[in-house]
């Protein structure tokens, strides 16, 4: 995005290493951009599998500390962070001006894209969502660990 690469790092999901960050990096570099290339680093609370979601500037990222995070794609800032009702081993999708992201507690969120938080709604599913929403066609599917629903308008 921009020029730039965003990527969680850090933290271990298995061995309990709990710090992580997500990270900007510029893409433009070459050979070895250890010392060079970050442009900036935000903590997470816990560590994260996640890729992040960019929209409009903004960044939708997880983690696994039930958290839905809020960063500005220049600077790194934090404007918001929702608590989730449990783990999120998915990434956030960020389509139609929403942000829609599942949980391990079967919970799926569906939030207005943007600096302040606005929560649309939010609904259980019959089952973790262990999977990244995707749309297709106008159809947005929701993977849940014993159903794949697809919902239109």
């Amino acid at each position: 995005y921009k020029n730039r690469i965003y990527v969680t790092v850090g933290g271990d999901i298995w061995w309990g290493k709990q710090e992580c960050w997500l990270k900007c990096i510029d893409a433009n570099g070459t050979g070895d951009i250890t010392e060079t290339g970050e442009i900036w680093s935000s903590s997470l609370e816990r560590h994260s599998a996640a890729t992040p979601a960019i929209s409009n500037g903004l960044i939708y990222v997880t983690d696994c500390g039930k958290n839905l995070y809020c960063f500005d794609a220049e600077n790194g800032k934090q404007y918001n962070k929702h608590f989730l009702r449990q783990d999120s081993w998915s990434s956030a999708l960020a389509a139609d001006e929403k942000v829609f992201v599942g949980s391990r507690g079967s919970d799926f969120w569906i939030i207005e894209q943007g600096k302040n938080l606005n929560v649309l709604d939010s609904i259980n599913f019959d089952s973790p969502i262990h999977a990244t929403p995707a749309t297709a066609n106008g159809v947005l599917y929701i993977s849940t660990m014993n159903r794949l629903y697809a919902i239109q308008k």
